[in-house]
């Protein structure tokens, strides 16, 4: 014989606010767990950085730099033979500055600062091309608690004697006691939107070191 389950004392009429957030709480979680599957953390404890960078990228590091060189797909074989000049290239260089050590944020502007940061764009980020062809847009300068940070927009012209497209970039320059980090994205203007969530997640990925 069959037994009857008891009626629900309360009417049920859908999901609840704090269960909406629940599902939200827990559907954040999933991304972030996935995120965290598709890339890899490198520690430099020699220039106290963490930064995230794609797995399916192929990854260089040098003396003072981390490289991650990315085809638009992120496929690792892809990645693995691209050239850093048309892939996307995430990068991180460092250069020690003893003389800064100890200076507070707005010494450390005054020896490096937005003029600077502006006239060593064009080279540092589209190479050998035309420096009077080459865009800076949003530059800005941002002084925190213990340090200054650059950030801009570039793009670089296309190189028709290379075969090399038009390219966009972004950059973040920041300048610490003792050491300056140099943060760059950058790929063929019409790959970059497609990757700008992983360039997103890399410079928010950037942390320094105690």
């Amino acid at each position: 014989m069959s037994r009857k389950l008891p009626r629900p004392r309360f009417a049920i009429r859908g999901p609840s606010a704090g269960g909406l957030a629940l599902v939200a709480a827990l559907a954040a979680n999933i991304a972030c767990a996935q995120a965290a599957e598709d890339t890899r953390t490198f520690e430099v404890a020699e220039f106290r950085y963490s930064v995230e960078l794609p797995k399916g990228c192929r990854h260089d590091e040098g003396p003072g730099t981390l490289d991650a060189i990315c085809s638009p797909d992120l496929d690792p074989e892809k990645s693995a033979a691209a050239s850093a000049a048309v892939a996307l290239v995430l990068e991180v260089g460092v250069e020690a500055v003893p003389a800064d050590a100890g200076a507070s944020p707005a010494e450390l502007a005054q020896r490096y600062g937005e003029t600077q940061f502006k006239e060593e764009l064009a080279e540092s980020i589209c190479g050998e091309s035309d420096r009077a062809k080459v865009k800076v847009d949003s530059a800005k300068q941002v002084l925190q608690e213990a340090r200054v940070m650059y950030t801009a927009g570039v793009t670089c012209p296309e190189i028709k004697f290379l075969g090399l497209g038009e390219r966009r970039a972004m950059v973040q320059f920041v300048i610490a006691p003792g050491l300056r980090y140099r943060l760059m994205a950058r790929a063929l203007t019409e790959d970059f939107e497609k990757r700008k969530e992983a360039v997103d997640a890399f410079f928010a990925s950037f942390r320094i070191l105690p």
